[in-house]
Parts: C-alpha cells; structure tokens; sequence
C-alpha cells in the first residue's frame, strides 16, 4: 500500500505461490492509453473489474490508469491523526473526471487501541469530506505494519479496535473495508468478528511476485472468506501503480456487498458472477451449518499431504505432491492448525498449499531431488530475500543425509539456509 510497506509485504503476501510454473506470465507492452475504451459507472463496478489505489506517490492525474482499464481509484486521504495526502482531493476528482468510482483508504496507527480508533475513523471521515469523496462510497482501514502500528496486540483486540474504527465509517454513511495483508489477516487479526459484523468487508493484498503484472492470476488467490478486493500486484500493467480487481460488485449506498450482517445474509452472493478461474456459490459449510457466499479457488498441492476430517482426525487417505485441488473458501483453524476444506468433510493442511514464507539467512542454491544444482531460480537466492516453502523439511537423494525444504516442483533449498 505504501511505498515504505512495499518490502514487507512483497515478503509476507507472496503466501499463494504455487511453483508448477515459474512466474505469472505477463505482457511485454505497456498498455497503450488510446486502444482502451474505458466503460466504468462512477457509482459502481461489476465482478472483476479493474481498479489501482492512490497515495502522494502518484500523479494528481488518474487518466492513465482510467485508459489502462481501472473502474475504480482507492485514494489515500489521511494517516493517524495528523496527517492528510496532499494530492488526495485532486485524485478523488481525477477519478470522477475519468468515470473512475473513487473510493478511499485511512493508514492506521492505532493497533488495538480502541478509542484511538476511534479518534483517527473521525480524522478519516472530515478528510475523505473535505476532500470530496462521495457520501455513500467506501472508507478502508489500511492496518499493516509501519509507523508505529502495533500489529501484535492480539488477534481479538486487534479486531476490536478495527470494528470501532469501522463503526464510526459506517455510522457517517460510507461502507467501511479492512485492508491487510493475507498473513496478517489470517494470523493477527480475529477476522470472523469483522465479518460477523461487516460481511464481504475484506480488502487483501498477496502477490504472486514482486515485478510487473497485467492480469491477476487466480492459481495465486490467497484463499480466505470475505474477501471483496484482492490487490494482486504492486506494478500494474507498467504503471508502477497497485492493481487491484473486484470479486463482488461494488455500489455506492448499497448493502449488495458488505452491509452489516443484519440486513445482507445472501444479497452478495446473488448478484456475483463466475469466472473460469473462480466461483462464487451459496452452500453451506461443514464449520458453519450456514449459508454463505463461497469462493471455490483451483490450487495445486504442493507436498504430499494426508487428508483429514474437520476435527483433525486423519481419514486414512492422501494427495501426492502436485496434484491439483479446489479450494472451497477460505482457511480455517482446526486444533490450532490452519487447513483447506477441499470436499465433503475432506481437508488438507494449508502449509502443504500455500506453503510458509522463510527468508533467507545466506546465499542459498537450489538443487533437484538428487542433489544437482539447477538454475530455474537463477544463479542463486540471495540472503534476506524470502522464498515459500513446503511441508516440513526433508532428506533428497544426494546422500548427505541433510535437510532441505521443497521451493517448487522437483526444486530444493537447503533448511540450514533459512530462518
């Protein structure tokens, strides 16, 4: 979201790397301004559309990112409680002037501080007013790390400060987001209390890969419930700008998306399209016994991984190593251990499919599952760079006997290299 958090989440987000390919395959053109006929409402958007989110980095001027086939600009309008994006209220017009639907985006710094919250939702609401930005449109809290934002207060605190700073979003009259990071979100916040309260409510940001994107690759999708708009790139399309695409419709002064759970129990799920690469059905969950938008992701497993029932217990059978599942929903938490459902009462664990992010602690080689180095990652990977792994780590045939952690099909990285 902010050019200083960049690093980090390039580090932490990356969690729906999937290595059955090398990278997600991406244009070599710049989009060209005149080929695209841009055909967004100012008031809503469709399913899969098509929007980059602002801040004093960029240009006052969105018409390029209108051309390039962005719908809708989130623009930052303030920070804490002192702060206001200097370039904001020309961004919010940019954006009308370019048929963009603007919406906005608060950085927090109040952590789990609950009347702290409070007192930036306030700062946020006269900023996005004073800047022009639609009664009636979204206001999204950017809680990551940076400035001073303690994201380790605990998951239920966290939440709790957050849903007041929503609170006061909603009661001024614009529909409140949460934006973060896929790690955070699903390790340091308590999101089943945001989404009990805000359904579809989920702003997330996780990236396949650090570089350039065009189109959103949903092999990548971090898979979680709730989530309305996935930031998928931090270089959309050439234009050095964060790419972001809808997975719900999005309106003004609607509770078609994520209105409070009192007044929307199915209305999302009933205007939501498919698409060949995800698709929203209504149906109801082995966790929940209740009806619910779900996402249905295709993925690939990525470590042999044993099948279990939803109390954990294993049920005696398994997937080999890249064999291709589908997703249904999000994650969940079964005896303190995050898990896939991917059938009836069938699921794997999430370690196994997404993998975990290590960072490097030296230059680190990669090898092949008989000990020969390979060169599908370059040269070499570098300290402080970080790189997903999968399952536990493992003994390869180079009759060593030393550990390594699997990176990506029939590719190896020795354990002792990471952290």
């Amino acid at each position: 979201m902010r050019s200083a958090n960049k690093k980090f989440f390039s580090a932490l987000a990356c969690a729906g790397v999937m290595a059955t390919t090398a990278f997600i395959g991406v244009k070599t053109n710049i989009v060209s301004p005149k080929a695209v006929q841009v055909k967004a409402a100012k008031t809503s958007v469709a399913t899969r559309s098509y929007g980059v989110d602002v801040s004093s980095f960029q240009s006052t001027d969105l018409s390029k990112n209108a051309q390039a086939g962005a719908q809708f600009a989130i623009v930052k309008v303030s920070e804490g409680t002192s702060y206001r994006n200097p370039n904001a209220k020309g961004q919010i017009a940019s954006a009308l002037a370019n048929n963009m639907m603007p919406m906005a985006y608060h950085f927090a710094t109040f952590g789990a501080n609950s009347s702290a919250a409070v007192a930036e939702a306030n700062y946020a609401i006269s900023s996005a007013q004073a800047f022009g930005l639609p009664k009636g449109s979204y206001i999204a809290i950017d809680w990551e790390t940076g400035d001073g934002n303690n994201v380790n207060g605990g998951k239920d605190a966290s939440a709790n400060a957050i849903l007041a700073f929503m609170n006061k979003i909603n009661a001024a009259g614009y529909q409140p987001l949460l934006y973060s990071g896929a790690y955070l979100l699903r390790s340091n916040i308590n999101t089943n209390t945001i989404l009990a309260k805000y359904p579809n409510s989920l702003w997330v940001a996780s990236y396949a890969t650090t570089g350039r994107i065009d189109t959103p690759d949903f092999n990548y999708f971090p898979s979680m419930n709730g989530v309305a708009i996935w930031q998928f790139t931090d270089n959309w399309r050439g234009l050095y700008v964060d790419g972001n695409i809808s997975l719900l419709p999005l309106s003004f002064n609607t509770a078609s998306s994520q209105a409070p759970a009192s007044n929307s129990s199915s209305s999302s799920s009933s205007s939501s399209k498919s698409s060949s690469s995800t698709s929203t059905t209504k149906t109801s969950t082995d966790n929940t016994n209740q009806d619910k938008t779900t996402i249905r992701t295709p993925k690939t497993i990525m470590f042999k991984s044993r099948i279990y029932n939803k109390s954990g217990q294993y049920i005696g059978k398994y997937y080999s190593a890249y064999t291709p599942i589908t997703v249904i929903g999000g994650s969940v938490e079964i005896n303190g251990k995050l898990y896939y459902q991917i059938g009836d009462n069938q699921y794997v664990k999430v370690n196994n499919v997404d993998g975990t992010s290590r960072t490097f602690t030296h230059n680190a080689y990669v090898y092949n599952n008989r000990g020969s180095r390979i060169y599908t990652y370059g040269t070499k990977l570098y300290k402080g760079a970080s790189r997903n792994t999968y399952g536990s780590a493992i003994t390869i045939k180079d009759g060593t006997g030393k550990k390594y952690y699997r990176i990506g099909k029939n590719a190896y990285v020795k354990a002792a290299n990471f952290r």
